[in-house]
């Protein structure tokens, strides 16, 4: 069976999601907000899933994206 990096990319997407969620939450104060910010996080890390390299902790590129999109936000 052949080894597929973006299956398993996915895969660890769908475990961060409870603490991205709660890290979006804290974020902006508001679990509507944080809802959407998270949902705009993963839309642009789905987007964005080509200029992720291989070996970077998902954990961190997902959180800096939430980071900068509410940045960008305020």
């Amino acid at each position: 069976m052949k080894h597929d990096p973006a299956d398993e990319w996915r895969e660890e997407l769908v475990a961060l999601l409870p603490r991205l969620r709660r890290y979006a939450v804290s974020l902006t104060g508001a679990l509507h907000d944080g809802e959407d910010l998270l949902h705009s996080t993963i839309e642009r890390a789905l987007v964005k899933f080509d200029q992720f390299t291989q070996g970077t902790d998902l954990d961190r590129w997902l959180f800096r994206i939430a980071k900068n999109l509410w940045l960008d936000e305020i």
